[in-house]
């Protein structure tokens, strides 16, 4: 968790160096000036991962008069599969928010617990136990973004996003070998609701299509009860969601406009003077 909170912080201040010593005015990303509808779409592939803890420590799980149960859980992530879509409003006065975002997304979570412990009778070790799992949920994700746009430069900027989502769960797979009451298990419900974050770096491709790469993360959980900023337990582990998207933003252009393209600022993206030889006359 700290080593993602770092990263992050990192990004936001970089992109925030970068975007000061440029004072001249920089190009609109969105045209709202008669060029561009409020409204657009987008869509957006990509994958989904459960981080876990970095270190795992031996936990004592039950004590009574006769027995003891002490145990490791080793929690590891899995890849998913993730893919959104939706509509953007874009706001006339992009002081604070940008654009606003409403969308539905499939979104599947995918992870593994192994446990390796011993149960205690006394002093004498009684019975060791070991055991795998594995869980795979596939969720369908209503979700809200507010939108802020730092722009780095003409066409490229740092997008800062604060959101809520509500997971649905279509279906899902658990297969664990352990015992489930040693070993307190527990899942998410099948309604999971929640505040999130993201952070993108996003690039204007042409005047109607702009590309934010992006992480999300969940910070906060009201359903169910938060685990620790919004991590989800599976099994006996915590595990927290991330998401990788490279979302593409498509811009609607008003009745007899069009959106600008990128300015190009070089000679071989203008365009170079043509040159004729000498012996060319016309």
């Amino acid at each position: 968790m700290r080593s993602l909170v770092l990263a992050i912080t990192l990004l936001i201040f970089n992109a925030l160096a970068l975007a000061q010593p440029m004072s001249r005015r920089k190009a609109d990303i969105i045209p709202l000036e008669g060029q561009a509808k409020r409204i657009g779409w987008f869509v957006g592939p990509g994958v989904t991962w459960t981080h876990t803890r970095l270190k795992n420590e031996e936990e004592e799980v039950l004590r009574n008069d006769s027995l003891r149960y002490v145990t490791t859980y080793d929690p590891a992530g899995k890849l998913g599969l993730y893919l959104e879509g939706g509509i953007t409003g874009y706001t006339g006065d992009p002081v604070i928010i940008d654009y606003l975002d409403f969308g539905v997304a499939y979104k599947n979570l995918r992870g593994a617990e192994s446990t390796a412990g011993t149960l205690w009778r006394g002093d004498t070790a009684a019975l060791p136990m070991e055991a795998d799992g594995d869980f795979a949920e596939r969720l369908v994700t209503v979700a809200f973004n507010a939108n802020k746009f730092i722009q780095t430069g003409n066409y490229q900027f740092v997008q800062l996003s604060l959101g809520a989502n509500a997971d649905i769960r279509l279906g899902s797979e658990y297969s664990h070998s352990g015992d489930p009451v040693l070993n307190s298990h527990e899942f998410p419900p099948d309604l999971i609701t929640q505040a999130h974050f993201k952070v993108g770096y996003g690039f204007k491709l042409t005047g109607r299509m702009i590309m934010i790469p992006a992480l999300e993360t969940p910070v906060f959980s009201v359903t169910p009860t938060d685990q620790g900023f919004g991590q989800l337990q599976w099994f006996s582990s915590n595990y927290r969601p991330i998401i990788l998207s490279v979302r593409f933003l498509f811009l609607r252009a008003r009745n007899g406009f069009d959106c600008p393209p990128p300015i190009k600022h070089n000679e071989f993206e203008r365009g170079r003077k043509e040159y004729k030889p000498d012996s060319y006359h016309p």
